[in-house]
């Protein structure tokens, strides 16, 4: 039995050594194959859990016993585990000795592992990088009590034409709005404030002396976020509102309410699109009244992890994993390449070509499309990128003025015949696109490959 549990042990060891080679490897070197390798590697094991699963296998016969491998010098120690082990921890590999303690829980959704370490420099598995989507407990998915209320809180400087587009928009898609927060980084200018009122929108502005002294734009944004949150969130929640967080330059293509987009969750957002990022975006993230309790802890902040930087939604990780029993899921997204006179009556079109001429290939090939993952769900919405900044592209006012003409000069602007068929044509059609990573194969560098 105890050469069993050692034969258990390596092979659990040599694995997770393995991963974390590749891993490293995929970072340091700068080849397409590779990370294409890892990527689809990776994105198997976050959909189907099977690293998870069969360390938990190999942990739980030896509960309550200690096995040491005497050659690597390496000791675990279990107490009694009475669920699968979760992947919230740090996993510590070093070059001389480990030493894992594991402590069983039953007040958590999953136990929780507490690494120490002795000498040596240690090469560290943040639990960032493991977090997997959550789907809601039994006793969500039949409470048949939950209301499809929603507010929208958007997020804008002072391109008031956009944030006219992105209010009509969200007044004609939304089903049971509750109401619409604009907030803006400075103070409101006065079209803003007419363009608030037209579609019967709060406006509320963050002031430039409210900011800290020394933030960046990542951190300026998430200031203004969460600021938004802490202020406005809870009369909402309290009632049984969700609330969607939109950037500015984010707006809906297709019907929705809170129901559609988070299919009994307590969180649905974006993920963020760096590649191993496990963490919010924080221009789309919907929080269910579920968060009321928690979500003074609700944070958006840029952050660092063991040396590494994380971008605006970079502390929505240690909300995640701190509170292990709140559901979450990540957003579907797709890539626009090319225009489509079908697609939403190709009122997107002449956006997609601006992109296609302004960005580098390789670095924003098409605007980004994020559609519903679940079946029950046609939620879809468009990103224009960067159509609300000017620290990429300055003196943007042809190309928010050419998607606003658009829009409104299609069936989706007054006194036009909206069709649901018709845009369920489009919805459908976007479904069954290339997603990228970890839903697909979909990226920039894929469609670069060989450039």
């Amino acid at each position: 039995m105890k050469a069993s549990d050692n034969i258990w042990i390596k092979t659990v060891v040599l694995i997770i050594v393995f991963i974390l080679i590749f891993y490293y490897a995929s970072f340091q070197i700068n080849h397409y194959g590779l990370k294409t390798a890892f990527t689809n590697v990776y994105r198997s094991l976050n959909k189907t859990r099977l690293l998870e699963m069969f360390i938990s296998a190999a942990f739980t016969p030896m509960a309550n016993r200690t096995s040491t491998i005497m050659n690597n010098s390496i000791n675990f120690t279990f107490t009694t585990m009475m669920r699968p082990i979760n992947f919230n921890t740090s996993t510590t590999i070093l070059q001389s000795s480990i030493t894992t303690t594991t402590t069983g829980t039953t007040t958590s959704r999953l136990s929780t592992i507490s690494t120490t370490t002795t000498t040596g420099r240690p090469t560290t598995l943040d639990p960032a990088f493991l977090l997997v989507e959550r789907p809601p407990l039994p006793s969500s998915t039949k409470n048949k009590t939950i209301r499809g209320s929603l507010a929208v809180f958007i997020f804008h400087t002072h391109h008031h034409v956009l944030a006219d587009l992105q209010l009509y928009l969200i007044q004609k898609l939304t089903t049971d709005l509750v109401a619409i927060n604009l907030f803006t980084d400075g103070k409101a200018s006065e079209d803003m404030h007419k363009v608030a009122k037209t579609h019967r929108a709060e406006v509320f502005s963050f002031l430039p002396e409210q900011h800290s002294p020394k933030a960046g734009p990542s951190e300026k944004n998430a200031e203004v976020v969460n600021w938004a949150v802490s202020t406005r969130a809870k009369r909402y929640l309290s009632n049984g509102t969700a609330i969607l967080l939109l950037d500015g330059d984010v707006f809906p293509l297709s019907p929705f309410d809170s129901q559609t987009l988070l299919n009994s969750r307590d969180l649905m957002c974006r993920k963020h699109p760096v590649l191993f990022s496990r963490f919010c975006w924080i221009g789309f993230i919907c929080l269910g009244p579920q968060l009321f309790s928690t979500i003074d802890e609700f944070d958006v902040s840029p952050t660092s992890r063991q040396g590494i930087g994380f971008d605006s939604g970079g502390k929505t990780i240690d909300y995640l994993l701190k509170y292990e029993n709140i559901s979450f899921s990540w957003m579907k997204e797709t890539i626009l390449l090319n225009t489509d006179k079908d697609l939403f009556w190709g009122a997107i079109n002449e956006d997609i070509r601006w992109i296609g001429s302004h960005f580098d290939r390789c670095d924003k090939c098409g605007p980004e499309v994020f559609f519903s993952p679940f079946d029950s769900s046609n939620a879809v919405f468009y990103h224009m990128i960067s159509a609300t900044s000017e620290w990429r592209f300055g003196h943007q006012s042809s190309r928010r003025k050419s998607i606003y003409e658009a829009v409104m000069g299609s069936p989706y602007g007054p006194n036009k015949k909206l069709v649901t068929s018709d845009i369920m044509a489009s919805v459908k059609k976007i479904q069954k696109m290339e997603t990228i990573p970890f839903s697909g194969n979909l990226s920039c560098a894929k469609v670069c490959k060989g450039k």
